[in-house]
């Protein structure tokens, strides 16, 4: 898979916007550190819930498993990560009462600066980040792995619990993402190694700094994946698209399930949004002519329903498919423009802050042009880009991560 096969120069501003919106392997390392600190927390001798807590398994959902987190880009870069604790209900306890419970026993957690409770999850705010800790009532042996209720209880209506596995869905999701050929990913890695993606979380901010250091890069090669890529671009997208309204956007699970179920694009990054972009419009066709609203079930385990609290109604449907046919048209509006429009597209699409780093960047690693003096916004390009020349690397010296005796569970690439 070429970078620039069907879109010179557009590929690589697409992957540079898409490298902008990583975390840095700092911000890594702060939150792996923040999701060990959950069972230490929660099994302290103080803990309101300590004597529930000995067999509890805490590990990563969401993005962070498929290995699609960006920052938000509707705030100040901020990001969300999604963790499932799993312990045992004491009986007769209501969902009510074991977030009640959970909510409490998070009291005092290092670093949070305020603890809140949702629906379905203890939220922990901290600077430029949340975690979202899930609690889940494993299923009694034999089950399927790590399948269990999780609860839910809002402010008004009716408690209750709803049967889950994100688990299983993050295994089926990287079983199913396909990986480009090697000289595709060693592009990425060589503009990444460029780029120098920045810290959201500088040092001197939180706890046990000399910590998070001794921890190890955490490293997922789906992020490099053209699919996760996709997935990416398209959150960062929605979130601008639904930052000032007051509608609840698709959920990120119906769009990870979507992104990798369609193919890996051999015409590059532009074609694989597109094509992504294109299904997801064709999905939102289908329900809207049919009333068959979508339906997303977990593949690996079909009880549960992924759109179980979107679409509300038909508005968001339209609204969503809106979304997307303005992305397809600035995408082709893109493929024939001047990098100056496409940077102006850009702007639009994925946020100004992103894409004009992304653009000087990839200007600073091209060989005998000045960024400078290359690209002036509202003039555009002096020079016609070349592609992408390699960066020279050199082998980092990573200190072995410390021991800990808690099981954290998470998901080993």
């Amino acid at each position: 898979m070429p970078l620039d096969l069907t879109a010179p120069g557009l590929d690589a501003l697409l992957l540079g916007t898409a490298l902008e919106m990583e975390l840095s392997v700092r911000d890594l390392q702060v939150a792996e550190k923040r999701y060990l600190l959950v069972p230490e927390h929660l099994q302290r001798p103080t803990s309101p819930l300590r004597v529930h807590m000995d067999n509890a398994l805490v590990y990563a959902q969401g993005s962070r498993a498929i290995g699609a987190t960006i920052v938000d880009g509707s705030s100040d870069d901020r990001f969300d990560l999604d963790a499932i604790l799993e312990f045992s209900t004491p009986a007769g306890w209501t969902p009510k009462r074991v977030l009640d419970e959970l909510h409490d026993a998070f009291q005092g957690f290092p670093d949070v600066r305020e603890i809140v409770r949702c629906t379905r999850c203890i939220q922990l705010q901290f600077a430029f980040m949340h975690l979202d800790v899930t609690p889940m009532d494993p299923f009694t042996a034999p089950r399927q792995e790590r399948a269990g209720d999780i609860y839910h209880s809002p402010d008004k209506g009716d408690q209750s619990l709803f049967s889950v596995n994100p688990f299983g869905f993050s295994k089926w999701f990287r079983d199913r993402v396909q990986m480009p050929n090697a000289a595709f990913l060693q592009q990425v890695r060589d503009m990444r190694l460029r780029m120098a993606i920045p810290d959201r979380i500088a040092k001197g901010t939180i706890m046990a700094d000399a910590e998070i250091d001794k921890l190890p890069p955490p490293i997922n090669p789906l992020r490099d994946a053209p699919q996760v890529i996709a997935l990416k671009l398209m959150k960062r997208y929605l979130n601008l698209r639904y930052a000032n309204r007051d509608l609840k956007r698709p959920v990120s699970v119906y769009l990870s399930k979507t992104a990798v179920e369609v193919p890996l694009n051999q015409m590059g990054l532009c074609a694989q949004l597109e094509f992504f972009a294109s299904e997801l419009d064709r999905r939102m066709q289908v329900a809207l002519e049919t009333g068959q609203w979508p339906e997303e079930r977990n593949p690996v385990f079909p009880q549960e329903n992924f759109n179980d609290r979107w679409p509300k109604d038909i508005n968001d449907m339209k609204v969503f498919r809106g979304d997307l046919k303005h992305l397809l048209s600035e995408l082709t509006r893109a493929r024939r423009s001047s990098f100056s429009d496409i940077q102006k597209i850009f702007d639009d699409l994925f946020g100004e802050r992103v894409t004009e780093k992304a653009i000087r960047k990839y200007l600073d690693g091209l060989p005998g042009v000045a960024a400078a003096t290359a690209y002036e916004r509202g003039k555009g390009f002096v020079a016609a880009p070349a592609l992408l020349a390699p960066a020279v690397s050199s082998a980092a010296q990573v200190s072995k991560a410390p021991s800990h005796r808690f099981h954290p569970g998470f998901l080993i690439e």
